[in-house]
């Protein structure tokens, strides 16, 4: 297949290449996913030669839709990043090797990764996954071989902290796991429960010192890039100190279940072609779950391995390079949570990742966002990456563990972190609207910018957008600062800041905080005021 087109390619006419490579896209989705990716690999090696690397960047994203496992994309995206980000590079040509079981091929592959190992601002880490595992044994399984199947192998170990299982199968399984698995794995049975926080935390002192560290629910599963896209975005720049993913259920990281739902439909009628007749039956039995009526989450419908599979289905469709892949936030849900040594050093250097205050759990996650920001490091959620999360049902003899975890934060910081952590939807989608209908960069005032809320929404939407916000106190505006791009803290209706007067073209704010001719001092004659009396908080 693509015969003539190769020949093209090796010959050097690339102008006739790109109008062959036309006729042959034209089918595309008549092919199987390798053929599909073969064809874009091909397309990107056009646009390469032509200088065009936005074109070779795009055709690139579109092969890994059809087949994560073709090793070319990676190494062609390796000698991509080469210049541009050398850690990106190291993480390309890693998975490049990892896919790769042509031997001519390998021997260039770990030629080209030799060299991105030398270049001076490398500094990627292997992973230390880190499992804290109570009972589940059938989840737990497939969490650890979900690892093992998409996890790069001489990147990763896995350390598993048994948090004194009362099943049986688990415990045995575990056991078992310490001689046959792919990857270097560690087992620490405590004899006690020791909650979430120290459990984890016996488990990252376990870790190898060197690593980055993943901690990861075992009622969590990988998708196939779901660590591949995490590390990207740990390694995006230097200040990153945290990373996690989409779910079908974590906290102010969740997809919504129609997405899931219109995924499952195209896929079954748009799309069939790409779906072999076994997932085609599996999606039919998953979208029954969403017909049932009983207010449960549509994965809890249905077998573990179903809606784990559907998740991976849905993943891989979207797991890609891809333009603004990163949401700025403040805290990230503990659930799966890639945290770089660099930033565990630095919050954790007695060994405390977790704070024990919140045993047996909830709010250390939120806890350790905040330390984190104190200290200086981003926080990304990366949006090309998928962890599946079945969710549990709190801690056993704990019901109240919840609002004990919020005091105990509250107590700690002196506020309460659900009073910032979302944003005022109504207004930031107008915000998103006006940058979309008008042209060039806005400037948007937020007087309401509390840590940031605001600001990591509309910025994960539009890219356009320069927002100054202003914070309640000058603990609000060090938070903040990792997601605005520019803070100051004051009352808002009395604040002067340096950009001067009507230098704004919008303006976020409540009328309860600022006064018409503060709003009116910095917004621009033709500018827009978007406030509680027409957008509701």
């Amino acid at each position: 297949m693509y015969e003539n087109l190769e020949k093209l390619i090796s010959e050097g006419n690339f102008k006739e290449a790109l109008y062959e490579f036309q006729d042959e896209y034209f089918h595309i989705d008549e092919q199987s996913g390798k053929d599909a990716a073969r064809l874009c690999v091909l397309e990107g090696t056009i646009w390469e030669a032509l200088n065009d690397g936005a074109a070779e960047l795009n055709a690139l994203s579109r092969g890994l839709l059809y087949d994560y496992t073709n090793y070319e994309i990676y190494y062609m995206m390796g000698l991509y990043y080469k210049t541009i980000n050398v850690n990106w590079a190291y993480l390309c040509m890693e998975m490049a090797l990892n896919y790769c079981s042509v031997p001519e091929d390998r021997a260039v592959v770990e030629s080209s990764f030799d060299e991105v190992k030398k270049l001076p601002g490398v500094r990627v880490r292997n992973t230390s996954v880190m499992i804290l595992s109570y009972n589940d044994p059938e989840l737990c399984r497939l969490s650890i071989e979900a690892l093992e199947k998409y996890v790069a192998l001489d990147s990763a170990e896995i350390v598993v902290v048994d948090n004194a299982s009362t099943q049986k199968e688990t415990i045995d399984y575990l056991r078992k796991k310490k001689s046959s698995s792919k990857l270097k794995f560690s087992l620490i049975e405590s004899s006690e429960n020791l909650g979430f926080p120290k459990g984890c935390n016996l488990g990252a002192k376990n870790c190898d010192l060197e690593n980055d560290i993943f901690f990861l629910n075992n009622d969590a599963v990988i998708t196939p890039l779901s660590l591949f896209f995490m590390r990207m975005g740990l390694y995006d720049n230097r200040n990153v100190g945290a990373v996690s993913a989409l779910s079908n259920s974590a906290s102010l990281q969740e997809i919504s279940s129609d997405e899931i739902k219109d995924f499952i439909e195209n896929s079954l009628e748009a799309h069939s072609a790409l779906y072999t007749h076994e997932q085609k039956e599996l999606l039919k039995r998953v979208q029954e779950a969403f017909l049932t009526d009983n207010k449960r989450p549509w994965h809890k419908n249905c077998l573990p391995e179903d809606a784990i599979t559907t998740f991976e289905l849905f993943a891989t469709s979207k797991s890609t390079f891809m333009q603004n892949p990163y949401i700025r936030t403040f805290r990230l849900t503990g659930f799966a949570v890639l945290i770089s040594r660099e930033a565990v050093n630095s919050v954790a250097a007695d060994g405390i990742v977790f704070d024990e205050l919140y045993s047996p759990g909830y709010f250390e996650d939120d806890d350790l966002g905040i330390r984190l920001s104190i200290a200086g490091f981003e926080q990304y959620i990366c949006k090309n990456s998928f962890v599946y999360h079945n969710g549990g049902d709190g801690f056993s003899g704990h019901n109240d563990a919840m609002e004990k975890g919020r005091n105990k934060f509250k107590g700690k910081w002196e506020f309460d972190v659900w009073e910032y952590s979302l944003p005022w939807v109504s207004a930031c989608d107008e915000v998103i609207r006006l940058c979309n209908e008008k042209k060039g960069i806005l400037k948007v005032l937020d007087l309401s910018c509390g840590m940031g809320a605001n600001a990591s929404y509309i910025k994960n939407k539009v890219s356009n957008v320069y927002i100054c916000g202003i914070c309640p106190n000058v603990f609000a505006a060090g938070i903040a600062q990792n997601i605005v791009d520019e803070t100051y803290f004051g009352n808002p209706n009395t604040i002067r800041i340096p950009d001067g007067n009507h230098s704004f073209d919008i303006v976020i704010a409540e009328r309860a905080i600022a006064c018409k001719p503060q709003i009116y001092r910095y917004l621009k004659a033709d500018g827009e005021y978007i406030g509680d009396d027409r957008f509701s908080l």
